[in-house]
């Protein structure tokens, strides 16, 4: 294998026109990126293909607002067979072969806010908590545990769009004060064949790198539409009631950091949060990572997760 290169695509874009059921090589749409594209050819062999996630869950919304990173490597495939003569075995035409950039491993970043934690003992079957509360009967396996109902704030914010999750207080975590931005990674897949030789490692660098280099990138300005950030939500952190705000209920204003105080408005810190298979555990804790224990274990597409943190040492 060639010295593999890595291509990122940043963020935002588009990618409404991708068509969850459809494997990346059946996609008809011309105006998906081709990083995208090869991104999602490794995770449809990762997790659909290899592990039996459904295909139409493993493309979701926060994929128009992250970073991708694809790393390929140079493989060299034939393309027409070498032919010899059957009975003196003499060459009549030579091998051809050539070589092409092969998608082989990918990673996401996905910018704050995020939805809430998952649950402890939680399972979720694309995104969704469906162990939760006193379900209607027949709605999931009689066997399966039922763990506390959700609060009206998690309700809210599950439900919202990635580009509209109200920034909010999570229960605090081990490493986590509940309060504090974070910038997510996952999606990390590598080929099964190519494992075993540090792509992962050069993804997780490369975000590493990425996000030390736009580590303001993400921050609002110092005068936000707090529409944009959820703040003036209702289940917001800090919003105020309707009466107090000037326009009604829902109607978007533009705030200065000194109306509401500099830590109304989120600022990323150096904190990488994962939710990572158990299984995979290992390899981020070679980067720093470190499980926490108050986030528990849950099931998302039937395997076994855990939270993990990273902070890193952001230079003024």
């Amino acid at each position: 294998m060639a010295t593999p290169f890595i291509s990122l695509l940043e963020p935002p874009n588009d990618l409404s026109s991708y068509n969850r059921h459809l494997p990346p090589s059946q996609q008809t749409s011309t105006s998906l990126p081709k990083v995208f594209l090869d991104a999602m050819e490794v995770r449809e062999a990762v997790y659909a293909k290899e592990q039996g996630v459904p295909l139409e869950f493993e493309q979701d919304d926060d994929d128009n607002r992250a970073a991708h990173w694809v790393i390929y490597a140079s493989v060299n495939q034939t393309i027409e067979p070498e032919i010899r003569d059957p009975s003196t075995n003499a060459l009549i035409r030579p091998r051809r072969s050539e070589s092409r950039s092969m998608p082989i491993g990918t990673l996401r970043l996905i910018p704050f806010p995020h939805p809430p934690h998952p649950r402890k003992g939680g399972i979720y079957v694309n995104d969704k908590l469906v162990n939760a509360g006193d379900p209607s009967p027949g709605s999931i396996p009689q066997d399966l545990s039922i763990i506390q109902p959700l609060t009206q704030t998690e309700k809210h914010r599950l439900s919202a769009t990635p580009s509209f999750i109200p920034y909010a207080i999570d229960p605090p975590t081990t490493y986590h004060d509940g309060q504090e931005v974070y910038v997510k990674l996952g999606r990390l897949a590598v080929l099964k064949e190519f494992r075993g030789h540090g792509i992962a490692t050069q993804l997780i660098r490369a975000a590493f790198e990425w996000m030390m280099r736009h580590k303001n990138g993400f921050n609002p300005s110092a005068t936000a539409d707090i529409t944009t950030l959820g703040l003036n939500d209702p289940h917001s952190r800090n919003s105020t009631s309707s009466a107090a705000r000037p326009g009604g209920a829902g109607l978007p204003r533009r705030v200065s950091v000194s109306s509401t105080g500099p830590s109304d408005v989120p600022k990323w810190k150096g904190l990488f949060c994962c939710h990572a298979q158990e299984s995979a555990v290992k390899i981020w804790e070679k980067h720093g990572f470190q499980v926490d224990p108050a986030m528990g274990r849950w099931l998302e597409e039937g395997i076994p997760h855990v939270g993990m943190f990273y902070r890193a040492q952001l230079l003024r």
